[in-house]
């Protein structure tokens, strides 16, 4: 069978990007020859992008069109277009973790567009919004090839240095994070916080918390963000609606504690017993978790091996039968 994936693909980028390439290398893997045709750049590229997958959509036996809400339903509508204008069979991949009031204004709207067309998602969190609207739905988690991942190059050590991962907007909620760094900082200035990414607020951001403990260090490829994790002890993820968040089994890897926050799948895919859970917002409950962490970091032990036997447990093996038999029957 010949696979055309069509989605916002950026190289070495993570997110909705990482989890498909995953896909793809297990599929080709099985024998199956899957290709990437990207929507994403400017208005003038993505036009071009989109006529050259009309162009090339014959070539191929099935379209899985991989997207999520908002502006990153394009390759959703393209792929699905373009499927059925050439008669083709289509799967839809949907990865948004913030689905809620995209679904609220558009979902019947959807649910009309996509008809019985199977949706993949990899939370139940997503799994229970689609069902809502009577989709199509099949719940398939993520699944990684840690061979890819770096290996630790020393032992973990409770280095007192916290990391934050997102893109500095609304959704990923970094002012949480960094109202609770200052908390903290007023009592204590023996830890460093480190944020990773780019974004809108960024800029803002930087003149509002500036602090020498407080060390934004601008966005980075997957490949040396891999390694940056290893530096640090603890994860601080305060996302609005995570879906199946990469940067929590990159941290989970890496043998870090994850402190989360509980919203969207993040809460279905782990166990009390696997994150340290805060109420979305919350960041005065954000530090006093980090205090936590810093007075007794080996009481949290546990966590950081419960959540590293949890995220090696997410392999191919998992969930070949599902990923086989739904593309076998289409």
């Amino acid at each position: 069978m010949k696979i055309l994936t069509v989605m916002n693909y950026r190289s070495n980028w993570g997110g909705l990007s990482g989890a498909v390439e995953e896909l793809v290398r297990s599929l080709r893997e099985e024998g199956f020859c899957v290709d990437v045709a990207s929507t994403h750049g400017r208005i003038r590229d993505r036009i071009k992008s989109i006529a050259h997958i009309f162009k090339i959509v014959p070539r191929y036996d099935l379209i899985m069109a991989a997207g999520c809400s908002n502006y990153g339903f394009l390759p959703i509508f393209v792929g699905v277009i373009a499927a059925r204008f050439f008669r083709k069979k289509v799967i839809v991949d949907f990865h948004e973790g913030y689905p809620g009031p995209f679904m609220n204004r558009w979902g019947p709207t959807v649910r009309l567009f996509l008809g019985k067309i199977p949706v993949t998602v990899a939370s139940k969190y997503l799994f229970d919004i689609f069902n809502q609207y009577e989709f199509n739905t099949h719940l398939i988690p993520y699944h990684f090839h840690y061979g890819n991942f770096p290996k630790r190059e020393k032992n973990f050590d409770w280095n007192k240095k916290f990391l934050w991962i997102g893109s500095f907007q609304f959704m990923y909620d970094p002012e949480t994070a960094l109202k609770a760094c200052e908390v903290v900082l007023k009592e204590r200035n023996d830890i460093e916080f480190y944020f990773f990414g780019n974004g809108p607020l960024l800029d803002k951001l930087k003149k509002q918390y500036a602090h020498q403990k407080i060390i934004f260090k601008g966005f980075l490829p997957r490949t040396e963000l891999l390694k940056e994790y290893q530096q640090c002890c603890v994860l601080l993820n305060t996302s609005f609606g995570d879906n199946f968040p990469l940067k929590l089994v990159e941290a989970g890897f890496s043998e870090m504690l994850v402190i989360s926050a509980r919203c969207g799948g993040t809460p279905t895919v782990y166990g009390d017993n696997e994150c340290i859970f805060f109420d979305k917002g919350d960041y005065k409950k954000l530090s006093e978790h980090i205090c936590n962490v810093l007075e007794k970091p080996h009481t949290y032990d546990s966590f950081r091996e419960n959540m590293y036997k949890k995220v090696m447990s997410f392999t191919w093996e998992k969930v070949r039968s599902n990923w086989l038999g739904l593309l076998n029957n289409q």
